[in-house]
């Protein structure tokens, strides 16, 4: 039970700073997500896992 809540904090704030984020420098760019994705998933980027946009 701990454990998903920890999880679950850690996704609200990590949604806080990219909003944060997106906020000073604009959207993230195709690529960036592309990136982002990549390292999060493996591969090229093109996963479709969950949380994917």
């Amino acid at each position: 039970m701990a454990e998903a809540v920890a999880r679950q904090i850690r996704h609200q704030l990590l949604g806080d700073d990219l909003r944060r984020h997106a906020e000073e420098h604009g959207p993230f760019s195709d690529e960036e997500l592309a990136e982002a994705r990549a390292k999060i998933f493996g591969g090229d980027g093109s996963a479709k896992g969950p949380g994917a946009a």
